[in-house]
């Protein structure tokens, strides 16, 4: 009774968000509303949930509904993108990513289990949300370790941008030993820039950029929950 209850409140948030998207609203973006579409009338759907330009996982194109394991690579294009589900988790990788996930699986297909515990982004643009339980992410100049959170990250050999939009986090530079912020927060309040070797300093306060409040809306939906922030919030640029 209370995963039915449950699915019947996902659909009509989800039907709620395309209705107020109709009229300009949070779901207003196109990518938005056609990956929400997919999701709003039955069951979670995990795996690639939409593909734009070239996207890949293992090095093969990736074909929507296609599941996605712990231990595959995801990377994209240039003016491509993609949006995946991975058991409790939800990704939107940008163009010229790679991103690599490890952690457990019981058993092949949809029904298997899937538990991503670290994330590597090696390269490129993901915007992230997590279920409960901790996970480890890494990229050319941070660590860190995040507990429930929605996260945007980009990333080059010299820099990482990294906003906890809401949640959990320990973050550390990796060419800065002991250098670490332990905070939380709840709606983007503190992006950081976290800089390589050679630079003055570990971390340098940024702006929030480059996500929006739909797109975390979006993946939370996909996974049947709604962000702490209420979901209907403005984008940002």
């Amino acid at each position: 009774m209370e995963q039915e209850r449950a699915e019947m409140e996902r659909r009509a948030f989800l039907k709620k968000l395309l209705a107020i998207g109709a009229v300009g609203g949070a779901a207003s973006s196109p990518l938005v509303r056609q990956v929400l579409a997919m999701g709003e009338g039955g069951q979670l759907l995990e795996g690639v949930r939409k593909v734009q330009g070239t996207v890949a996982v293992n090095n093969a194109a990736a074909q929507v509904g296609a599941i996605v394991f712990p231990g595959d690579v995801i990377t994209t294009g240039s003016a491509s993108l993609g949006v995946f589900v991975i058991g409790k988790d939800a990704f939107l990788v940008r163009e010229n990513s790679r991103i690599e996930l490890a952690g457990e699986k019981g058993g092949q297909g949809p029904g298997a289990t899937k538990i991503v515990s670290s994330i590597k982004v090696a390269a490129g643009k993901v915007l992230s949300v997590f279920g409960p339980g901790g996970k480890r992410i890494e990229t050319v100049t941070a660590i860190a370790g995040v507990r429930g959170t929605g996260m945007y990250i980009e990333t080059d050999p010299e820099v990482t941008y990294l906003c906890l939009c809401y949640g959990g986090i320990d973050l550390d530079a990796k060419a800065y030993p002991g250098a670490r912020k332990v905070y939380n927060t709840k709606h983007h309040e503190q992006p950081y820039y976290i800089l390589g070797a050679g630079a003055k300093r570990a971390f340098l306060r940024a702006p929030m950029m480059n996500h929006s409040d739909e797109e975390l809306t979006m993946l939370e939906a996909l996974v049947g929950r709604k962000p702490p922030f209420g979901g209907l919030s403005g984008s940002y640029s």
